[in-house]
């Protein structure tokens, strides 16, 4: 008796696709992390909160905010203290 092999097994068409389908979501995936990696860089600067960096404190109608970052220096270390970054100072 023969036996018939149609459908037996994965055809070659079927993990072609998959593979590439795989590489899609791959690919969606680190540029999806790029970008939320890039907003909350920006969403955590003090000057896009409104605020101002002040290595002198804040004072008057502004209060400190140290949620925020400062980077007064232009390093890649980001709040090194008052001194050389400075606090974030925003309007009450």
């Amino acid at each position: 008796m023969m036996r018939s092999k149609k459908g037996e097994g994965l055809t070659l068409n079927v993990i072609v696709v998959a593979a590439l389908a795989l590489l899609v979501l791959v690919i969606l995936a680190i540029i999806f992390m790029g970008r939320t990696g890039m907003f909350r860089k920006e969403s955590g600067n003090c000057a896009n909160m409104g605020g101002s960096c002040s290595t002198k404190g804040c004072s008057g109608d502004y209060e400190r905010k140290v949620a925020y970052d400062c980077n007064l220096d232009g390093d890649t270390n980001l709040n090194e203290g008052q001194t050389i970054d400075g606090v974030c100072c925003i309007s009450a």
